[in-house]
């Protein structure tokens, strides 16, 4: 009998590790108030079972899942300082069956396999073990009125912040599960669904030929570190040598310097002064589908970017959602490659094959192997680095490394779709710069002030001979405007040139594949979330 208590004791303690690691955590980041409300959601959520199963062996084996779910919330929230919601959200809407397996097959998943294994049994075992006794014997006065007191002032002292309230709610792993399946992941289902963004048709005509169109957007590019536009430094070797097959556009300029504005803007054609995500009602591979292409979008970045935009295609390739989770970064670009193999090897129809690839973004370092450590290897880099305003070399040379590596990579695709017979074409442009304090003195993008080197990027567009003797007005549009400033906003238009798509909302002035191009030299561009003009 004198066990009892002991192990009435020991299973409470287990009970409230979760809740105490919570709570911990919500004091560090969220202040007292949010404290209050998460352990007001607690008393009650634990008043409320004792009054349904009255009895503790009950009370504590129906807490069990609870228990689990408790250990999940811990697991993510610490790690990625913020209780399961969008970022998760995303990875659990994208990630296959087969990835999750997957993820708890490598250490980091076994542990938390095991952890949860090991204490799940612990927790069962002292459950199982504990008294059939009721919970309360008889109707305490006392205790029914500290409780209550304790449930007033916790509630007048949380409710006093309404922020600070939802926050402690969240927190709670039963309360904060039912908004994230209602909230988040509701929204996450969606978008990878298409259903998110109400979107109008665009009256595209049929296209009755086959061509290969492949557009790849690139991240975080400067034009002034390639080589192939002067750059010192020989960055872009295998570029260089494909001067006169690849028309190298001399004055491409982003509309963002934030890829979640960056890239609808580009795929949607609405220019940064009009530019509103509730405004987007299609994209470009809508457009395409429309016309009778068969469409690919192939993914080595956040997928939330592309799917907030309403991109749907026939086929979406994924990042590995749950080992970037893990290892905190995606895999290298190159590993998009057989997937485009797979892509330009169907035969038969036209097709659009989009690629949003992770490019030069920060981390500099993990953007490229090994071997294309030309220019020093940026070992002992950290996300301090590149924000200490201090020159540093190594973040120049693991940035220029990265762009090496994307230069192997372009060439890759140009010589998969070199073995097409049909017309093809591939296109290339970055979301948007990218400052290098040493040579710039800031660091990054996103800034809310212009700087060049954020907005001034590199694109141009590869097209095989099957094209150029298909549409040569297309291609002398395209060397005739490759000196002309380019916006990308200009990309939905010029793509749907390109690919030959008429439609009643066509603009050639727009299109930089059409002699009546004329350059938007009047916008002004989006600097951190606000319209600024293009003046230093």
């Amino acid at each position: 009998m004198q066990s009892q208590p002991i192990r009435l004791a020991a299973i409470w303690v287990l009970l409230s590790l979760p809740y105490l690691a919570l709570g911990t955590w919500l004091e560090r980041i969220k202040g007292s108030q949010s404290v209050a409300a998460f352990v007001l959601s607690i008393a009650v959520q634990l008043w409320l079972f004792a009054f349904v199963t009255r009895t503790w062996r009950r009370f504590f084996l129906l807490q069990f899942p609870v228990f689990l779910l408790g250990i999940t919330f811990v697991a993510i929230t610490v790690t990625f300082g913020t209780p399961p919601g969008q970022l998760i959200a995303f990875v659990l809407a994208t990630s296959s069956w087969q990835e999750v397996r997957g993820f708890l097959s490598i250490w980091q998943g076994e542990r938390l396999l095991l952890a949860g294994v090991v204490l799940g049994a612990v927790y069962l075992i002292l459950a199982g073990r504990s008294s059939s006794r009721p919970i309360s014997s008889g109707d305490n006065p006392y205790v029914r009125w500290s409780l209550i007191g304790s449930v007033l002032l916790l509630s007048a002292y949380s409710a006093q912040n309404p922020a600070a309230f939802i926050d402690g709610m969240a927190v709670n792993p039963l309360i904060g599960t039912a908004m994230f399946i209602a909230g988040p992941l509701k929204y996450a289902n969606a978008t990878v669904d298409g259903t998110v963004v109400h979107k109008v048709p665009y009256g595209a005509a049929r296209v009755n030929r086959e061509e290969v169109h492949i557009l790849i957007i690139g991240e975080s590019a400067r034009r002034d570190s390639w080589s192939v536009y002067g750059y010192s430094r020989n960055t872009t070797p295998n570029l260089v040598k494909l001067r006169g097959e690849a028309i190298f556009f001399q004055n491409a300029v982003a509309d963002a310097n934030l890829t979640i504005s960056a890239v609808p803007i580009l795929l949607t054609g609405i220019s940064p002064d009009r530019f509103d995500m509730q405004a987007v009602r299609g994209n470009l591979v809508d457009l395409a589908q429309e016309a009778g292409y068969t469409t690919a979008w192939l993914m080595n970045q956040d997928p939330h970017i592309s799917l907030v935009t309403g991109i749907h295609a026939d086929r979406m390739v994924y990042p590995p959602a749950i080992a970037t989770v893990v290892d905190g970064h995606l895999p290298l670009d190159g590993k998009l490659l057989p997937e485009l193999k797979r892509e330009i090897e169907r035969r038969g129809k036209a097709r659009f094959i989009g690629m949003h690839v992770i490019g030069s973004h920060w981390q500099y370092d993990t953007r490229y192997p090994a071997e294309f450590e030309h220019f020093g290897s940026g070992k002992g880099l950290t996300y301090l680095s590149v924000l200490s305003g201090k020159p540093d070399q190594r973040v120049v040379d693991a940035y220029d490394n990265s762009v090496a590596y994307t230069d192997w990579f372009l060439a890759q695709v140009i010589e998969q779709a070199r073995a097409l017979t049909v017309p093809a074409t591939v296109s290339y442009i970055s979301d948007h710069g990218e400052d290098l304090f040493m040579l710039d003195g800031r660091s990054g993008h996103g800034s809310g002030t212009y700087s060049k080197h954020q907005f001034e990027i590199p694109a141009f567009v590869w097209v095989n001979s099957a094209y150029r003797e298909a549409h040569p007005d297309k291609v002398q549009a395209l060397l005739q405007n490759s000196v002309k400033e380019i916006r990308t906003h200009n990309v939905f238009y010029s793509m749907a040139d390109v690919m030959g798509i008429a439609w009643p909302g066509a603009e050639p002035t727009k299109s930089y594949a059409s002699k009546d191009f004329v350059p938007d030299l009047v916008t002004p561009v989006i600097a951190g979330g606000a319209l600024v003009s293009r003046t230093e």
